[in-house]
């Protein structure tokens, strides 16, 4: 995994806010119908008792219909008249114990740390055997990769953000050990920001759905942690042997025995 925190500084709580801003625009909320949808679905078919939400730029939740009791919800910024804040922590730190999580929610995490690697490691610290990590990013490919490329210089979220690639994100989580089980692409229509012209373009997601390699503004993508299989240790039903003082080493039984019969 190559080092890329020269390229990419920490997002700052000014930066925050405005993806929360971005959001509310309508193109903002076409792609939350989008993803609130998608991890809808998800959430139904999983299964524990520990959740953790990190970041969630939305205004609404997908934690209604989330059959896992314990949920917790950590945001990047602690605010006070946060009501769905349950922790205070960052996305490369979780302030969780190891292996305490049935799953773990990346809402566009990962384009917005230096070093997205390494909140993976956390999400593999954190989560069980057999725990699950939903993890949601822009695609950079297609019309919203173009898109990033024009308005990016302009410092304006979420175009400021690092896109990444899901099969990048496949690869990282490969080699700790995930299976990734499923990869959702998520709102076909183009980053247009009219909202009437946005719901013009609905036919898009439709022929989406139908098979048409449309390419999407981002994915969601379900892994999960793989199970370590155990190597058995032999006990050790001897103690080790030991250097005598004058560097001899002491002799065995067996060879003791056959220097008496001799």
């Amino acid at each position: 995994m190559e080092n890329e925190r020269s390229t990419t500084p920490e997002i700052s709580a000014d930066c925050l806010t405005q993806l929360r801003g971005w959001y509310e625009t309508p193109l903002g909320q076409s792609l939350e119908l989008s993803e609130l949808s998608a991890l809808r679905d998800a959430l139904d078919t999983l299964f524990g008792f520990h959740l953790l939400l990190v970041a969630p730029p939305w205004q609404g939740s997908p934690l209604d219909a989330c059959r896992i009791p314990h949920r917790l919800v950590m945001p990047r910024v602690w605010r006070a008249d946060n009501t769905m804040a349950s922790l205070v922590g960052t996305p490369e730190a979780l302030p969780v114990t190891t292996d305490s999580l049935d799953t773990i929610i990346l809402p566009h995490t990962l384009e917005f740390v230096a070093q997205p690697h390494e909140v993976l490691r956390e999400v593999d610290r954190c989560l069980i055997p057999e725990g699950h990590v939903l993890i949601q990013g822009f695609n950079p490919y297609g019309l919203w990769g173009l898109w990033r490329l024009l308005y990016g210089w302009r410092r304006r979220l979420p175009w400021t953000g690092r896109f990444i690639s899901q099969t990048r994100v496949r690869d990282w989580l490969a080699l700790l050990g995930f299976d990734t089980l499923a990869c959702r692409p998520l709102l076909l229509r183009p980053p247009i920001p009219s909202l009437a012209a946005s719901h013009r373009l609905q036919i898009l997601d439709r022929l989406g759905e139908r098979g048409w390699p449309i390419p999407a503004a981002g994915y969601q993508l379900l892994a999960r942690k793989r199970v370590v299989g155990m190597t058995p240790i032999r006990p050790r039903w001897r103690p080790r042997r030991s250097l005598l003082s004058g560097g001899l080493i002491e002799p065995t039984r067996r060879h003791h025995h056959r220097t008496k019969h001799e």
